[in-house]
C-alpha cells in the first residue's frame, strides 16, 4: 500500500541528505534509465573544469564533461563499471547514490546483474543504497532467488493500512494549507472513509479540494459527494482491476471469502466450497501470489485491499 508514494518520499529526503537518486520501475530498460537518471541528477554537483579524455583509470577520467561518458567508455564497457565510474566521481564531491526500484521482477536478468553489481560496489566501499518495491509474494521471490539470496539481509518493510488517527491528523494539516477547513465531525468522517488505504486518501483529498469552495467551512453533503466519487473510482480503477485477471475459480474462491465480515477460516471455506484441504490450499497459494489475499494467522484468510469483499459480493450478484 502506497510503495511508489513512499519512493517518492524516500527520494526527496535522499537527496537532502547529500544522495543522488535514480528511481525506476523495474523492466528491460531499467539498467539505462539509472545511469541516465544518475548522470542528468548528478552532473549539477560535478566540477566542469576538467579536460576531456579517453579512456579511464580514476576519478574523472572516462567523462568528457560532467557525468557524460567519453565515446570510448559509452561503447567499450557495461553497466557495472559504468556505475562505479559514476558512483566514484560522485564520492569526489562527497555524494552518496541511491537506486529505487519500483515493481520487482526476479526472472528478469537485468534485477539479477542490477542486484549482484550493489553487492560488488557495496563490497568495495562505494556509498551506495538501493530500495526495490513490489508486491508482497513477488519480493519473496526475488529474496528466494538463488543468485539473490544475499538481499536476505537487506531490511524488509510490509506496507499495511495507515492508521487512523494518523490520516485525521494528515487531512487536518492538508487542508489547512488548502485553506479548506473542516470540523471535528466531518475530519473523522474523512478519515474513517479511507479505511486506511492510501490511494483512497489521494482519492478523497482531491475531490475534496474539487469540491468544496476555498475559504469555506466544508458541508457534510460536500464531503459525502467526494466520498461517493472517491469510492467509485476506487473500486473501479483499483478492485476492477486487481480482480480482472483472475479465473472463474479464483472469483468463486473469493465470493466464499467476502461472506465474512473481516478474517476467513479456512475450515470454514473448505466446508463452504465443499471440496478438500488441498484444493483450498492451492487457491490460498495463487491469490496470496496475486497480491488480493494474506493470511493475518495460521488458518486466516484475508482480502489485502479495504472493500474488496463487498466488492465481489456486487459483482458475483
Amino acid at each position: 500500500m502506497g510503495k511508489t508514494a513512499l519512493l517518492l518520499e524516500m527520494a526527496d529526503r535522499a537527496h537532502a541528505n547529500e544522495f543522488v537518486t535514480a528511481r525506476t520501475t523495474c523492466g528491460p530498460s531499467m539498467l539505462d534509465n539509472i545511469l541516465d537518471l544518475l548522470q542528468r541528477n548528478g552532473s549539477p554537483f560535478v566540477s566542469e573544469k576538467r579536460q576531456p579524455v579517453k579512456g579511464f583509470s580514476a576519478g574523472a577520467l572516462g567523462f568528457s564533461f560532467g557525468l557524460t561518458f567519453t565515446d570510448e567508455v559509452r561503447e567499450s564497457y557495461g553497466f557495472r563499471v559504468k556505475l562505479e565510474m559514476i558512483c566514484e566521481r560522485l564520492a569526489e564531491a562527497e555524494k552518496g547514490v541511491l537506486l529505487l526500484i519500483d515493481e520487482v521482477r526476479p526472472e528478469l536478468p537485468e534485477m539479477r546483474l542490477l542486484a549482484t553489481t550493489y553487492q560488488e560496489l557495496a563490497g568495495e566501499g562505494a556509498n551506495i543504497a538501493v530500495v526495490m518495491a513490489g508486491l508482497p509474494a513477488i519480493v519473496s521471490e526475488v529474496l528466494d532467488e538463488a543468485t539473490l539470496t544475499f538481499l536476505h539481509r537487506a531490511t524488509k518493510v510490509e506496507l499495511g493500512p495507515l492508521s487512523i488517527p494518523s490520516v485525521r491528523a494528515y487531512y487536518h494539516s492538508a487542508f489547512m494549507r488548502a485553506n479548506r477547513s473542516l470540523d471535528d465531525a466531518l475530519l473523522d468522517r474523512a478519515a474513517e472513509a479511507t479505511q486506511g488505504f492510501p490511494y483512497l486518501l489521494q482519492l478523497l483529498g482531491y475531490y475534496l479540494v474539487e469540491y468544496c469552495p476555498e475559504g469555506e467551512p466544508v458541508k457534510p453533503d460536500e464531503l459525502e459527494s467526494a466520498i461517493d466519487a472517491a469510492l467509485y473510482d476506487f473500486d473501479h480503477d483499483v478492485l476492477g482491476a486487481m480482480l480482472r485477471p483472475l479465473s472463474r475459480a479464483d472469483m468463486t474462491f473469493l465470493e466464499a471469502m467476502s461472506q465474512d465480515d473481516r478474517v476467513s477460516r479456512v475450515a470454514d471455506l473448505q466446508e463452504r466450497l465443499g471440496v478438500s484441504q488441498g484444493h483450498v490450499q492451492s487457491y490460498r497459494r495463487r491469490l496470496i501470489d496475486a497480491g488480493v489475499i494474506y493470511s493475518p494467522a495460521r488458518g486466516e484468510l484475508a482480502f489485502i485491499v479495504p472493500r474488496l469483499g463487498a466488492f465481489i459480493k456486487r459483482e458475483m450478484l
